[in-house]
């Protein structure tokens, strides 16, 4: 009886370990949540677009002096920006930004929340933020999927905000060439900021450049997604993704087909042109008739478990580039 007491123990043993190894991930976004409960930090933010289009009377060119005093790497060039503010397109589209985005408070509290999370993993990160609008709208034949950019040598994150006016907007509508669903799910303003520490998490995440094998496009492109859900743990996974709630369940009621699809046809290691357009690229329906990005999804699955399953850092993760450890340490099981 002693004996078989003693298997019970071992293997109930056993059991809390792992459940607790499962547990990290969720108890490290806990964590974090408190930490962003209790914090009051602040970035500081420039509204650009207000400055040039909502002055309230002010001379423009008092406007336009001040934000290049005040950034004179950004705003250099002060009569295109008053020609900016009596052009007819920009005016239309400020308008509509500007109901939009009157208030911005709700989502800064989102970033803010963020950063008192990044200042424990990079505090030398200190960016200004700038919102902004631009007339790339009506011009561009291909639009932005993430239209955040992040310029370490200027300091600054800029937001385009003509981008995220909701998805049936008629500046993604009324077009000649109208912009996928696929693309406009993401033309929102609650998407903003986790595709501005996705843009963070970009930079921040050291990819392996040797190799075109379908393996090494889906971590590189899934750690940022890691990234962002550690910064802000209170986002679901469609928000942090950029997909719809459907999208999400088929990733999750699919995986494992999926996963056995890819290494009985020994996909992982193969470096075929047309995986990345299967597998990493954004589309409604693929080839094999899932949703775009199901590589991506399943890499971020694969560092989910990775860092789960041992005792590694978000930083460890960001900068390890062999993915072939990282897969058969994660003990991935979909």
């Amino acid at each position: 009886m002693k004996k078989y007491t003693i298997i019970f123990y071992s293997i109930f043993f056993l059991f809390l370990i792992s459940c607790d190894k499962k547990e990290k991930l969720k108890k490290e976004k806990n964590k974090h949540a408190y930490q962003i409960s209790k914090c009051d930090k602040k970035q500081f933010i420039v509204r650009s677009e207000l400055n040039l289009f909502k002055r309230d009377n002010q001379n423009i060119d008092s406007g336009i002096i001040k934000l290049k005093n005040d950034f004179p790497t950004i705003f250099q060039d002060t009569s295109l920006l008053k020609d900016i503010t009596i052009d007819k397109n920009f005016n239309i589209i400020f308008d509509s930004v500007y109901v939009h985005f009157k208030d911005m408070t709700p989502l800064f509290n989102i970033i803010n929340g963020g950063f008192c999370i990044l200042e424990g993993f990079f505090p030398e990160l200190n960016p200004i933020i700038i919102t902004m609008i631009d007339d790339d709208i009506v011009y561009t034949s291909s639009p932005p999927f993430n239209p955040i950019f992040y310029s370490p040598k200027d300091n600054i994150i800029a937001i385009q905000l003509q981008w995220f006016l909701g998805k049936n907007h008629v500046f993604y509508t009324n077009r000649n060439q109208p912009i996928p669903e696929y693309l406009t799910e993401r033309y929102h303003q609650n998407f903003i900021p986790s595709i501005f520490f996705h843009t963070l998490g970009s930079y921040y995440s050291a990819k392996n450049n040797n190799s075109k094998e379908l393996l090494v496009a889906m971590i590189n492109e899934a750690k940022p997604y890691f990234f962002t859900e550690l910064m802000l743990p209170e986002l679901n996974d469609s928000i942090i993704f950029g997909a719809t709630k459907f999208d999400i369940d088929f990733f999750n009621q699919n995986s494992e087909s999926v996963w056995k699809y890819i290494l009985e046809n020994q996909l992982l290691f193969s470096s075929e042109s047309n995986l990345k357009q299967q597998f990493i690229m954004p589309a409604k329906k693929t080839q094999i008739g899932t949703p775009g990005r199901f590589g991506i999804w399943i890499g971020w699955q694969i560092i989910r478990s990775y860092y789960n399953n041992n005792d590694v850092s978000l930083q460890e993760i960001l900068k390890e580039t062999n993915y072939l450890k990282i897969l058969n340490k994660s003990n991935y099981k979909p």
